[in-house]
């Protein structure tokens, strides 16, 4: 475990990445499988690679991007962990306040219309970034976004010789992007999120219904974007078929 213990990861400000073995073994799981993938792209002439690793909360989104990135870096293809919470339209605190609004004024259809919707998301900015890499641009400018509204600042990241872009990220599936080439299903079902939550929670508390209505709403667009992933892999760690996926999510 110490060698992955100080390995590169997402590019979100104060993120905070906690390895165990449970990650190792998914990343180790989905490896072969992820570079079958990049080879067959490759074959076809494509240099640059856009793989996302999507899911919901509390499955590892991060942890698993990052080993793979570094594995993969480790095997020759030099890679990059792009965090996608980078690109709300607004910092944390404000987008909350934003959620809440939208379903005080117009209830659960129009919070479930706002939720990862180009209103939320800048989505075009995120495209354009993976067209750039895809395109072959050897310095590209990140954005960075803390939890405060002093905390947004752009960096020039070079990419020259990286072969493989990673976003991690709930949305990384969603329709809104065309540039992504493997996505990678992390996938928990709504009781192992709720488990999962409550666990990780310190203080016993549960989490507001709001919440739990956000994490539903989101669960339903992840359940929704699952036939495009090109890799899933269930909470338990094991390799999914689509039709696995639909059996476990009751589709």
């Amino acid at each position: 475990m110490d060698l992955y213990e100080n390995i590169p990861h997402g590019d979100m400000p104060g993120d905070k990445i906690c390895i165990g073995e449970d990650h190792v073994k998914k990343a180790k799981l989905i490896l072969p499988k992820l570079k079958e993938e990049v080879e067959k792209l490759n074959a076809a002439g494509q240099k640059k690679v856009v793989v996302c690793v999507c899911g919901g909360s509390g499955v590892g989104k991060s942890e698993i991007a990052s080993l793979l990135s570094y594995m993969m870096s480790e095997d020759g293809k030099k890679s990059y962990v792009m965090s996608g919470d980078n690109y709300p339209h607004r910092i944390p605190s404000e987008n909350d306040a934003m959620r809440e609004k939208t379903y005080e004024e117009g209830g659960e259809e129009a919070l479930k219309a706002y939720l990862g919707s180009q209103q939320e998301i800048d989505f075009e900015k995120v495209d354009v970034i993976l067209k750039s890499f895809k395109e072959g641009a050897e310095t590209i400018s990140l954005k960075r976004m803390g939890r405060t509204p002093d905390e947004l600042w752009y960096d020039d990241v070079d990419f020259s010789d990286t072969e493989i872009l990673f976003i991690e990220w709930t949305h990384g599936n969603s329709d809104l992007l065309s540039q992504v080439d493997i996505p990678v299903l992390l996938n928990s079902t709504p009781e192992e999120t709720l488990a999962h939550r409550k666990a990780r929670n310190r203080d016993g508390a549960v989490d507001s219904p709001f919440v739990m209505m956000v994490l539903r709403l989101e669960q339903e667009m992840l359940k929704a974007q699952a036939h495009k992933a090109k890799i899933i892999v269930s909470k338990s760690g094991e390799l999914m078929s689509y039709d696995d996926f639909k059996k476990v999510m009751d589709m």
